[in-house]
């Protein structure tokens, strides 16, 4: 699961990247979380970008067993209605520079931050209904198997296209959400801080005093 993540890049530096105007109000943001409002981009029939509210409720989930759901398992985005039709019509691009983990392994429990090693913006693949979005996860790559057993499906750079492209077979989307390459990943450790909603700063990122850093 990814429940927090950061997109602390330039207003103009994250258009230019994604090739879509600005979203009104767009600022940087290091600590996004569930139920909080973050720019997603899609085709219609232009890319576009736009605050969406993080967890997908499909207008036809009622009642209190409906529940928005902030992550969606790639492996059975066909299989659940939940999420089918969103697979196959309302794809989505979420861009991001790092994600947030709590460990699930492991004596030490302090929180990891996950980004490129060349520190660039990338895109997690995404669904999303009128007003909100998901964030797909997949098995997760060596990398971040030391820490946990989900990660979010990261998509290359030039799969981006194809991600938002309402023509591209259903196979194909399957084949774009695979483990990234653990090659072009780095892990630290930062600051248990990071656990609250409150706190939104770029600080939130840096190594965590003490601590002696993931090698891979």
């Amino acid at each position: 699961m990814c429940s927090r993540y950061t997109v602390g890049a330039d207003p103009k530096a994250l258009a230019l990247r994604f090739g879509a105007n600005p979203a009104p109000g767009l600022k940087p943001r290091f600590n996004l979380a569930p139920s909080q409002e973050a720019p997603v981009l899609f085709a219609a029939p232009e890319r576009r970008m736009a605050f969406l509210k993080w967890g997908l409720l499909p207008a036809w989930a009622k009642g209190p067993q409906a529940k928005p759901q902030i992550n969606a398992r790639a492996e059975t985005l066909l299989g659940k209605p939940f999420f089918r039709e969103a697979f196959r019509w309302r794809r989505a691009l979420i861009p991001a520079d790092g994600w947030y983990e709590w460990p699930k392994k492991g004596a030490d429990r302090s929180p990891r931050y996950f980004s490129l090693k060349s520190g660039e913006l990338f895109a997690f693949a995404g669904l999303w209904e009128p007003g909100n979005f998901a964030m797909i996860t997949c098995e997760p790559n060596p990398v971040v198997a030391r820490f946990h057993d989900r990660m979010p499906a990261m998509l290359a750079r030039d799969a981006e296209a194809e991600w938002l492209d309402p023509k591209t077979p259903v196979a194909r989307l399957q084949e774009l959400l695979r483990p990234y390459p653990s090659e072009l990943l780095d892990a630290r450790s930062v600051s248990p801080r990071v656990g609250s909603t409150a706190v939104d700063e770029p600080g939130l990122r840096d190594a965590a005093e003490n601590a002696q850093g993931d090698l891979f």
